[in-house]
């Protein structure tokens, strides 16, 4: 299973790179990182606004997992589908994918050892914390077809709402709270 990180976004309504930002000692996207290799053997990040100082984070964590590389996305401002997009194609068509945001602090690794234990061949596996469905999914190689048109600003939502049969949705009693204006940042301690 590849991990995709998604932290291409200017994050325009915070009003700076939520990828740069720092919790609990380490920047969101570093954060991520360790997450997502606490269960996938590799990791792919999706970059485009302040790519430079997210390529030395990835530069600085290759020692340490030298099997995560990254992607620039050209067209990044087209929106999230436009990265989810370009990071599934930049991924060997066989293997499973974990799609990551690197804006959710209250993401751990139990929750994403328990939703990848429910790893099935047939459908996606969504996390849902307090009825908002959300990233991580995890996409199994057999849907990874759907997604190759995929563009724009279509996020993983319009799948699970278009497809609901071939979802999966985990809930977990968490609350949904991502970093997306100054107010999530004031509320994490960011």
């Amino acid at each position: 299973m590849v991990g995709v990180i998604l932290a291409a976004g200017a994050s325009s309504r915070l009003g700076e790179a939520k990828q740069l930002l720092v919790y609990q000692g380490q920047s969101l996207l570093e954060r991520s990182i360790r997450l997502a290799y606490s269960v996938c053997q590799e990791v792919l990040v999706c970059l485009g606004a302040e790519v430079d100082q997210s390529i030395r984070i990835i530069e600085n964590l290759q020692k340490e997992f030298p099997n995560m590389s990254f992607v620039q996305v050209e067209d990044w401002e087209k929106g999230m589908g436009e990265t989810l997009a370009v990071g599934l194609k930049a991924v060997d068509i066989s293997q499973d994918v974990l799609v990551l945001l690197c804006d959710l602090p209250f993401l751990t690794t139990s929750h994403l050892t328990n939703l990848t234990s429910l790893a099935n061949p047939q459908r996606a596996i969504v996390a849902s914390f307090q009825g908002v469905n959300s990233p991580p999914v995890l996409i199994p190689s057999a849907l990874r077809p759907l997604f190759n048109h995929w563009s724009g600003d279509q996020g993983l939502g319009k799948f699970w709402r278009q497809n609901p049969m071939l979802c999966q949705i985990v809930h977990y009693s968490d609350k949904f709270r991502d970093v997306d204006v100054p107010e999530d940042r004031e509320y994490w301690g960011i």
